[in-house]
């Protein structure tokens, strides 16, 4: 099968205490320089030592950058805003009231009431060291097929003492592994699940803190954390080689696990991956290091201030964004029809988890933990592993320049990379899937019959 060519694109005054001034006394003198607290007595304040001064500048920078946060998502509806967590609370549905979480503007699809014409059970059953769930699968308006929304979640299997859920489908072939995005879970893939399990033992795996899976507040979260997840997974559940298809940071998340262990990895799909590009350095020993100083090892209590601001900001992303939710999801889409509300229910679970609010706040310093970049970790691949990106061209964050960035780390490796232009948003599996479904078929069928 001939596969398409590669894309290119090149402090407040203290009011005055009437207790310090006798009724017949003038206000005391005060010069420019003397705070308030200095014109009604006080000694003044102690000089600020360095850290102290430091301290300061990061306290207000940070509480700057959070203010601006909250204004740009409650205030522009219109602007564009990197925020991929959103929570809705007391929105009415049907003269009800509910309260739910959207993590990632991506994972919408069409509404059930507008399209589902029938549901039957899928003939493969999903298979789980707890559990046994059967497949169903519902036909869409456009007479696509899916998987069914199931509120109760699919298969578990326990990892780290945790309950990390995943969905199940096909008897024979090639083990091909899904993983999601920043946000989503193992669902977003629905579309994908029972056509690519005609040809192939699929599984769709919740990564810890996200979908069904626990909500960890103390993980650390990090495309290197979540790698080991996936590797574990592969050893203990599928038990053999397996081709990777991530969407985002789930797409870095298995150019991770393929770097790390490529025994465990015979192929790669990357769906707009996500991830550090091009921000390392080689060192005296050729090992690529942070060029970024706030990479560095900082002083303990500046760390700390650090993690506390990024709480802050997570906080008020979590909380503040819940009155732009559409306009949110329909950024990253092409289709704008394609809004679902069995999706927006598979995510508004995360809102009733006690661990919620803290799984974001971990979840949101994701980004700023780990070394490994796309670069290196496309450099450490093995060259015989086949790799394939397939990119949405409308995506207005991880745009077509990164794919064509990471075509040309292939070529400076020697790695066997095939690129596919879709007609789609950030998301393609759910916004575009038929034409996802065409080319990673036809990939698969090739390389691993």
């Amino acid at each position: 099968t001939s596969h398409p060519p590669r894309h290119t694109r090149t402090t407040p005054s203290l009011p005055v205490p009437s207790s310090v001034r006798r009724p017949d006394a003038s206000p005391p003198m005060r010069s420019p320089a003397m705070s308030d607290y200095q014109s009604f007595g006080g000694p003044g304040p102690a000089p600020a030592s360095p850290l102290a001064r430091r301290l300061r500048r990061k306290w207000t920078l940070l509480l700057m950058a959070s203010v601006a946060v909250i204004l740009c998502i409650t205030v522009a509806p219109g602007a564009s805003t990197p925020a991929i967590f959103s929570t809705l609370t007391s929105r009415s549905m049907q003269g009800r009231t509910t309260s739910y979480v959207i993590p990632h503007p991506g994972v919408v699809g069409l509404s059930r009431r507008q399209h589902k014409t029938k549901i039957h059970s899928d003939a493969s059953t999903a298979m789980g060291p707890n559990t046994k769930v059967r497949l169903e699968t519902e036909i869409d308006r456009k007479g696509r097929k899916r998987i069914a929304y199931r509120a109760s979640g699919w298969n578990k299997w326990r990892w780290k003492g945790n309950n990390i859920n995943y969905i199940q489908s096909g008897e024979e072939g090639t083990p091909i592994l899904f993983v999601h995005g920043f946000g989503a879970h193992a669902y977003h893939w629905r579309y994908q699940i029972p056509e690519l399990s005609k040809k192939h033992r699929v599984y769709s795996l919740c990564l810890l803190g996200y979908g069904w899976s626990d909500k960890s507040t103390t993980a650390p979260y990090s495309a290197e954390f979540w790698a080991t997840q996936v590797a574990d997974f592969i050893r203990d559940v599928i038990g053999e080689k397996t081709v990777l298809v991530g969407n985002s940071i789930g797409a870095v998340t298995s150019l991770a696990a393929a770097a790390q262990y490529p025994d465990l990895v015979n192929g790669l799909v990357m769906v707009n991956a996500a991830g550090k590009f091009g921000d390392m350095e080689p060192d005296k020993t050729g090992e690529l290091k942070p060029k970024d100083p706030k990479c560095q090892k900082k002083n303990p209590f500046v760390k700390a201030a650090e993690e506390f601001g990024k709480d802050v900001v997570a906080s008020g992303i979590f909380y503040s964004t819940r009155f732009r939710i559409p306009q949110i999801l329909k950024q990253v889409y092409a289709d704008k029809d394609q809004v679902d509300d069995d999706l927006i229910k598979s995510i508004s679970s995360a809102a009733l988890d006690p661990n919620a609010l803290g799984t974001f706040q971990g979840l949101y310093r994701a980004p700023f933990r780990g070394g490994l970049t796309v670069n290196k970790m496309m450099s450490m691949l093995p060259q015989d592993m086949r790799v394939l990106l397939l990119w949405g061209q409308q995506d207005p964050w991880m745009q077509p320049e990164k794919a064509d960035q990471i075509m040309k780390v292939c070529d400076q490796y020697g790695l066997q990379c095939d690129y596919v232009p879709l007609d789609a948003g950030h998301c393609p599996q759910d916004d575009n899937p038929t034409a996802l479904n065409e080319n990673l078929m036809s990939w698969t069928q090739t390389h691993f019959p």
